[in-house]
């Protein structure tokens, strides 16, 4: 778990390289706040603080997890969400892109760090390939 003074490097590789910068510091102090967390956790669902520059915008019938491999996404990955279920997990990719789906809040799965995440948004209004060059 999570507490006030450490922060998973899986999260702080998604915020930097996919948040925008100017949003970063925020994100970044309030994931590592208890007290905090669980609403800037809740921005996940229609965020707006993605970076757009490093973003595709996916149809709603894509197939996320064979895009993902396509990029060679690893089997499994870091999930950042608003579902306490499965968030700050170390997930099976497979099964972090089903439990965000049925879940239906926002979540961002990181797959390489630096390099590559999915966004989910609230219900899969939107749904995004984030992917920065190695």
């Amino acid at each position: 778990m999570v507490t006030s003074n450490e922060m998973n490097l899986h999260e702080e590789s998604l915020i930097r390289s996919f948040i925008q910068p100017e949003r970063r510091l925020r994100w970044l102090e309030c994931l590592r706040s208890v007290k905090k967390r669980g609403r800037m956790l809740d921005r996940l669902n229609h965020c707006r603080d993605l970076d757009v520059r490093f973003a595709v915008v996916l149809p709603s019938n894509a197939n996320i997890e064979d895009l993902l491999i396509a990029r060679n996404a690893p089997d499994t990955c870091y999930v950042l969400s608003a579902n306490d279920d499965i968030d700050g997990r170390e997930m099976n990719l497979c099964d972090a892109i089903e439990q965000a789906r049925l879940g239906g809040w926002g979540t961002l799965i990181g797959c390489i760090p630096n390099r590559l995440a999915y966004y989910y948004d609230e219900c899969g209004e939107r749904q995004m390939i984030l992917e920065r060059d190695a």
